[in-house]
């Protein structure tokens, strides 16, 4: 039994994830960490056993069976008690398989490279994946990156053939049309002499750009008069009340005096528009001139001087007031986004972040709200990589500045439950066709605000990223599981070998270039790197 022993450091939803996985997969599982009010209940309904010492006293991981385990999976928030935590366990027990959580990836790639038998991954960077590969394709229920750090994304998606402009044609012509495998039609195996029908249900795996292209594409509010008479709309209801009861008052006064004076001195309407133009500006050239007229004329006209110069004098008043507060706004984040088939994505905390990046690395145009942006947001706001608002996703006045009503799609991701499904829900209320990519810590809360908000994806960042570490603790080439079809596969990147051939395989890619789909294993080079899947039973 030692050999399938693992001790996990942790004292989050990620821990008990992580346990009930192993557990279901035959390991004898210890937890360690301090004691904590209900900590050892839940540990132990998720079919561990538990230790109540800090995982930073010498004995603790003695205490824990450590010098006989198999494999140590250390997954606190911190990333120096991991590191600490990882290497006295390799010290107690050098030939102890040792899976670290980690934020930093730089230092992870550098830790993996100098400790054998090591994988390191963020929780963060791994979720991440799916919410940027949902953000691009809205029908996306699965990411992974592949390469591990090439920012490349695969991605799991349900389609109908006729969504991907593949109906009436044959599995053979389809996938190098998509650029992607069909995985499952109907939820079975494909025919590969059968046309797919309009209707036909498919799983389809690929890079995510290339699922993005494939797609119907988003309605969109670009071109066409409709959205310039939506644009002059929207810049018109930002100017203050008074300054638009002046720019009309001034309006009227100038048809009016034009009509008036056109009349009573017979000019024609252009002559008479230009006297009154010099008369309300106080330019008065002389060319044209009341000083014999009647003295009905000219006390209209000195009226309509003094109306000129108050009508002007407080509309300049006005304008120089709201040029000082808009450039008071951009200085602080709060400036209108212009945008149009833009990915927003709310919170930009260690999940956001990862999102930026793959959102970045795909062509993405990106606005990121956040209340407290990072001095690496605010670079790249500065190098117009991305747009960055700050301000509340919560309120109304935000979500407009962040032009939601004309997004591709919403990303929210925040640290809390509550604020995402408002944010949400407010995006919905702009718009309600608008996709909404939301991220929720409990599986069963994001599983009923799927189901009564209809909210396209609310994923857990947990549930996601739990398998890949459990299975990390078995194999250095685990990515993770998907489930469609009724089945769950497990993923796995490696170099080609001939134990795979059983695999299915699903993307290839050389070094750190970006993957291209694969749709069987005389299209892999020995020299690729594959990921595949295996049904998890198959690979148990």
């Amino acid at each position: 039994m030692s050999e399938s022993a693992a001790v996990v450091v942790g004292n989050d939803a990620l821990t008990e994830s992580v346990c009930r996985l192993l557990r279901a997969d035959g390991w004898r599982v210890t937890v360690v960490w301090a004691p904590e009010p209900g900590l050892q209940e839940r540990i132990e309904a998720a079919g561990a056993a538990f230790v109540g010492r800090s995982p930073r006293e010498p004995e603790a991981l003695l205490a824990a069976g450590i010098g006989t385990a198999r494999a140590m999976l250390a997954l606190d928030v911190d990333d120096r008690v991991n590191l600490e935590v990882a290497l006295e366990a390799r010290e107690a027990n050098p030939a102890i398989r040792v899976v670290i959580r980690q934020f930093n990836q730089a230092l992870a790639r550098k830790i993996e490279q100098n400790l054998p038998d090591c994988s390191v991954m963020s929780l963060a960077a791994y979720s991440a994946a799916t919410y940027a590969a949902a953000a691009l394709d809205p029908s996306c229920f699965f990411g992974v990156e592949f390469p591990i750090g090439s920012r490349s994304l695969v991605g799991f998606s349900r389609h109908t053939a006729r969504n991907v402009r593949i109906d009436g044609m044959r599995l053979a012509a389809a996938e190098p049309k998509l650029q992607c495998r069909v995985l499952t039609c109907n939820g079975g195996p494909c025919d590969e002499e059968r046309e797919f029908a309009a209707g036909d249900e498919l799983v389809i795996v690929g890079p995510v750009a290339h699922l993005a292209r494939a797609a119907v594409p988003l309605r969109s509010n670009r071109g066409g008069l409709g959205w310039i008479a939506t644009r002059v709309r929207a810049i018109a209801s930002e100017f203050d009340p008074l300054l638009r009861v002046l720019v009309a008052a001034g309006f009227l006064v100038f048809i009016a005096a034009a009509t008036f004076f056109s009349l009573l001195l017979h000019l024609n309407p252009i002559t008479a528009a230009y006297f009154v133009t010099t008369t309300m500006t106080t330019v008065g050239y002389g060319d044209i001139s009341l000083a014999h007229e009647s003295l009905f004329l000219q006390a209209v006209d000195i009226v309509l001087m003094v109306s000129g110069v108050v009508i002007a004098n407080l509309a300049i008043a006005f304008v120089a007031a709201a040029l000082i507060r808009a450039q008071w706004n951009s200085l602080q984040g709060l400036r209108p986004i212009h945008d149009v088939g833009h990915v927003v994505v709310f919170g930009a905390g260690r999940v956001g972040t990862r999102i930026v990046d793959f959102l970045c690395e795909l062509g993405a145009i990106v606005t990121v709200v956040e209340v407290t942006p990072s001095p690496e947001l605010v670079a790249r706001a500065r190098a117009r990589l991305i747009s960055l608002l700050t301000g509340n996703g919560a309120l109304d006045e935000t979500l407009e500045l962040a032009n939601v009503r004309a997004a591709r799609c919403a990303v929210v991701v925040t640290d809390g439950d509550a604020t995402n499904l408002e944010i949400g829900l407010g995006a919905r209320a702009l718009r309600a066709d608008i996709p909404v990519i939301m991220r929720i810590a409990e599986p069963r809360f994001a599983a009923a605000i799927r189901k009564q908000f209809e909210i396209r994806r609310a994923f857990s960042a947990t549930a996601l990223a739990s398998p890949a570490f459990s299975d990390l603790a078995g194999s250095p080439a685990a990515r993770g599981r998907v489930s469609f079809g009724g089945t769950t596969y497990r993923l796995e990147e490696r170099a080609r070998t001939a134990a795979d051939e059983d695999a299915i395989p699903l993307a290839a890619a050389r070094g750190s270039a970006h993957a291209r789909a694969v749709y069987d294993w005389n299209a892999v080079g020995t020299d690729e790197r594959v990921l595949i899947m295996r049904s998890a039973s198959a690979a148990g």
